[in-house]
């Protein structure tokens, strides 16, 4: 099996618990950052981390004679990533600059600032700088035991932020204006969100590199948002999804030589995001594709009620293709009958064919009256108006209708 043997591998355990924290605190994170509309941040942060860990590195070389240690060089990009903060929330609340535009400008000026300082250290033949394309791609399987401790407790204390202020997050995650209005001090809220997101950016920057941790922040709440609805159910599945991913792209990095783990675990939880997208059972491109082959058949059917209620029967000889199809069905179902070689409606199916023209006029009411505001869906054939439109608003319908005397019988 591929990955037979690996469970028994203390250094494996080690890195598993690492990322197994990361991937969960950032799929929960990043969560908060889709509903909000912000989930290039994490690209931002991720990017602009490099400059902090150059200065960081040439400080060391300065003053501690040599080498990077993992801490002065954590320290730097934190320092780094908190300016790129304050230079986001500057550009957005103080020019009339779009947030998506702050981010992009402050991930191109950080990055290419880091890549120039980057490039003047290799110059400079600095003792150690070899290894800084590290950070930039990842060192997961240098990871020791205390690099995951504290990766794990980054992780849950990230975690415990959000369970403690779950509520508060929650609002301003879809209503940052109903917050302000309540008077909850929600630059605050805002404050500790993007913090959270900055330190658990730094915390897994060695373990899957600048450029690729921000996909651990983006790609698991985008699957998440293909199965659930509330923002609960996308914190658990974002979570799950990034611990999966995270672990499967580990162990694949394990068992396949010269296979970079950061890189590797972006691919296992990329693929879950589209084999989601293709086969998730209500949001899936399958899905979809099943419940829209259902609707034409269901409009189909509906036309050849309407008709034969219209016509008083229906004359086989005179069907296309598709109706014909329709027939069989309704036939089966006991909506329709055959009988002195033509079709006529049974019981249900002359019910059925009253209910589809009592639909038929509310929705051409409801398309009238409230233009703006009728779902898309309603432009198709549905059998129930209860589907689409509020009970208030379908009972000020049925009386418009019964007062014009419109409603079939």
């Amino acid at each position: 099996m591929l990955f037979a043997g690996l469970a028994l591998s203390y250094n494996l355990r080690v890195i598993l618990l690492g990322v197994t924290a990361l991937g969960i605190a950032a799929g929960v994170l990043g969560a908060f950052l889709l509903f909000r509309r912000r989930s290039l941040l994490a690209d931002t942060l991720g990017h602009a981390t490099l400059p902090g860990v150059v200065v960081a590195f040439m400080a060391a070389a300065q003053l501690l004679d040599g080498g990077k240690p993992f801490a002065v060089l954590l320290l730097g990009a934190l320092i780094s990533g908190w300016f790129a903060v304050r230079a986001v929330q500057f550009l957005r609340r103080r020019t009339p600059i779009r947030e998506d535009a702050a981010l992009a400008i402050v991930l191109t000026v950080f990055y290419g600032a880091g890549v120039v300082l980057l490039s003047v250290v290799q110059n400079l033949e600095l003792r150690g700088s070899s290894g800084l394309e590290l950070y930039v791609y990842g060192m997961v399987a240098s990871m020791s035991r205390s690099d995951a401790w504290t990766l794990a407790a980054v992780s849950v204390a990230a975690l415990g932020v959000v369970a403690l202020l779950f509520k508060e997050l929650r609002a301003l995650s879809f209503d940052e204006g109903f917050v302000a209005a309540r008077g909850l001090p929600h630059r605050w809220l805002d404050e500790v969100l993007m913090s959270a997101c900055l330190v658990v950016t730094i915390a897994g920057l060695p373990t899957v590199g600048l450029l690729l941790v921000m996909a651990l922040f983006i790609v698991p709440p985008a699957t998440a948002r293909l199965y659930a609805d509330t923002l609960g159910g996308t914190l658990v599945v974002a979570g799950a999804t990034g611990a999966v991913g995270a672990v499967a792209g580990a162990l694949a990095s394990a068992r396949v030589d010269h296979l970079p783990a950061g890189a590797a675990m972006i691919l296992a939880t990329s693929a879950l995001f589209f084999a989601s997208l293709v086969a998730a059972p209500r949001r899936g491109l399958l899905a979809a594709r099943l419940r829209a082959r259902g609707e034409r058949r269901l409009a189909v059917e509906s036309q050849v009620l309407r008709r034969t209620l219209g016509e008083g029967g229906l004359d086989p000889a005179h069907l296309a293709g598709c109706e014909r199809a329709a027939v069989q069905r309704l036939v089966a179902r006991s909506a329709l009958v055959s009988k002195d070689a033509g079709l006529q409606l049974t019981d249900a199916g002359r019910e059925r064919a009253h209910a589809l023209a009592r639909t038929e006029e509310l929705v051409a009411l409801y398309l009238e009256r409230h233009p703006r505001s009728a779902p898309a869906r309603l432009l198709l054939h549905v059998e129930r108006i209860e589907d689409v439109a509020p009970p208030e608003t379908i009972t000020e319908l049925e009386r418009a209708l019964g007062a014009t005397g419109e409603v079939s019988r």
